[in-house]
């Protein structure tokens, strides 16, 4: 199966780091820091740490970035990697099969029915065009439906390679080279873009001083209150005081009065 097929001649003058040969097929495995921009072009940009080539479905490269190969040497070793080539051979296969059998046909199909629309659209009726147009649209429709076929099928194959290779590992064994993988990965974007990292430790600073703040105002917000509160009462009790002197001073004039 052809397979990103221009970096394959990217290693043609280099010796590959490991050479597999799996039946009349051959593997052989680069590292990608012998290269200048893969690292960048597959890692950074859309974090493919492994990639595979090959021009002719016979022979394949393997390019891996240094430190996830040492880390999970396990799942490129000659086993696996038999097991993702007869993944390769069988998808090749099936979709060689449905373009043979359904895709081509279906194109010539439909550029035949081009043709005749174009070349006879002054000869025939107003509804044979629309016809043709009925065609096309089902053709194209048709088209759909088989590429997502394709890929289902694809899918499911890619489902069993999946699960041989556990049965060759053990699913224990397997868990942890997955674990392996994944937090490779992580620690490697977090020290390619360690500003990113900053600024998110910078964000949570930021908002537990704003909580901070925002609780000193409450509790200022609130003394503020209790004094208020306390000066209303002292106030009444200053007002009741003041009723209960006049209250006094009228009955001694009243007692006054009275003598």
């Amino acid at each position: 199966m052809r397979v990103n097929p221009k970096l394959y001649p990217v290693a043609d003058e280099l010796t590959p780091y490991e050479t597999q040969l799996l039946d009349d097929r051959k593997v052989e495995i680069y590292l990608m820091d012998s290269f200048e921009g893969i690292k960048e072009e597959f890692v950074d940009k859309k974090g493919q740490f492994a990639v595979w080539s090959s021009q002719d479905g016979v022979n394949y490269r393997v390019f891996l970035e240094n430190g996830y190969y040492e880390r999970v040497k396990e799942l490129y070793s000659e086993p696996v990697n038999k097991i993702w080539l007869d993944f390769y051979d069988k998808t090749d296969s099936i979709s060689k099969k449905f373009s043979n059998y359904f895709i081509y046909p279906l194109m010539g199909i439909a550029v035949v029915a081009c043709v005749l629309s174009i070349a006879l659209s002054g000869k025939m009726p107003s509804w044979v065009s629309w016809v043709i147009i009925g065609v096309l649209a089902f053709m194209f429709i048709l088209m759909i439906f088989v590429n997502m076929k394709i890929k289902k099928v694809v899918l499911n194959e890619n489902t069993k390679a999946r699960q041989l290779i556990i049965d060759h590992f053990g699913e224990k064994r397997f868990d942890e080279l997955i674990e392996l993988q994944k937090s490779y990965m992580d620690e490697y974007f977090e020290n390619l873009h360690p500003e990113d990292k900053n600024v998110e430790e910078t964000s949570e600073e930021d908002n537990e001083k704003v909580e901070a703040l925002e609780n000193k105002e409450e509790t200022v917000e609130a003394k503020e209150e209790a004094t208020e509160v306390k000066e209303d009462v002292t106030s009444s009790e200053e007002a009741n005081q003041e009723v209960k002197n006049e209250t006094e001073e009228v009955s001694e004039t009243k007692e006054t009065s009275n003598e």
